[in-house]
């Protein structure tokens, strides 16, 4: 736990670091807002279906203007979410590129930019690994998960469904988190000693990984748990109300981009906790 402490400590010393963590991965929703927002304007402006909007009836009016021929919301919803997310992906890996360089702290002049730079497709290449062997994993739950839902059929019990799924979820952290763990501390390794070979620098840190069980898990339920509670505390605080004034509707803008901003102070807090642990481990 000192490791994630020191992290902190590190994300404190780079407050304009949290801003860019902050505002950088909105430029995709808010890409895709305009663009919804430039096809529902039109229809939506001064017409019956912005007064049943104002009347409460909102789920009516997106339903008839889905089937009218105004709506051209299906491009934007189903390929732009898809081109959206791709561009996030990115943008986070060009970030994650310029924070490690950033958080080395080699005294070099512009670190974020030479970061990203240098290191932004050594990072590409570490994900499309991380990727590939998710996309293993989840195949491989899938199948488990069939099998249980044929055990359930077999038993006519469906309290082995929920366990089937429940065990399946479990078993897919245990498994995939070793991994994510291995990709970051593959991607400072290849940073610190500009080393090129990152499926080899993969699976040597993913063997520091398994053989530290004692540092890791901690420091990975810290990662995992720490941004879920955030989240439910914004969720039990939101959850009892309806913003319906422009003033409602401003504070809860600001208190999302406050958790937002939180999360991304966690982000980079955590980065500075595998690096922490990465010079903790003589640098493999």
């Amino acid at each position: 736990m000192s490791f994630v402490r020191e992290g902190f400590r590190i994300a404190g010393r780079h407050k304009r670091l949290v801003v860019v963590l902050w505002l950088v991965p909105l430029i995709p929703a808010l890409i895709l807002g305009a663009m919804a927002a430039s096809n529902l304007a039109p229809a939506l402006g001064q017409s019956l279906f912005a007064d049943r909007a104002l009347d409460g009836g909102w789920f009516v009016v997106l339903m008839e203007f889905r089937s009218s021929p105004a709506d051209a919301l299906r491009p934007i919803i189903s390929r732009g979410l898809i081109v959206m997310a791709m561009l996030t992906l990115l943008l986070q890996v060009a970030l994650s590129a310029g924070v490690v360089e950033v958080l080395l702290e080699r005294d070099e002049r512009h670190p974020f930019a030479l970061g990203v730079g240098k290191n932004f497709l050594r990072f590409f290449r570490t994900m499309i690994l991380l990727v590939v062997t998710t996309a293993v994993l989840v195949i491989a739950g899938r199948f488990l998960i069939r099998g249980v839902f044929k055990l359930a059929e077999a038993q006519a019990d469906g309290r082995f469904d929920l366990l089937g799924i429940g065990f399946a979820v479990v078993l897919f952290f245990i498994l995939w988190a070793p991994l994510d763990l291995a990709a970051d501390l593959s991607r400072i390794s290849a940073a610190r000693h500009d080393d090129r070979s990152m499926v080899r620098g993969f699976f040597r840190a993913l063997g520091s990984v398994v053989r530290r069980p004692g540092l890791f898990v901690p420091m990975y339920l810290v990662f995992l748990l720490l941004p879920l509670l955030l989240h439910f505390i914004y969720y039990q605080l939101r959850s009892p109300w309806t913003p319906a004034t422009v003033g409602a509707i401003l504070a809860l803008l600001a208190a999302q981009q406050t958790v937002m901003l939180i999360r991304a102070f966690f982000k980079l807090g955590f980065w500075g906790a595998e690096i922490t642990a990465y010079r903790g481990l003589d640098e493999p």
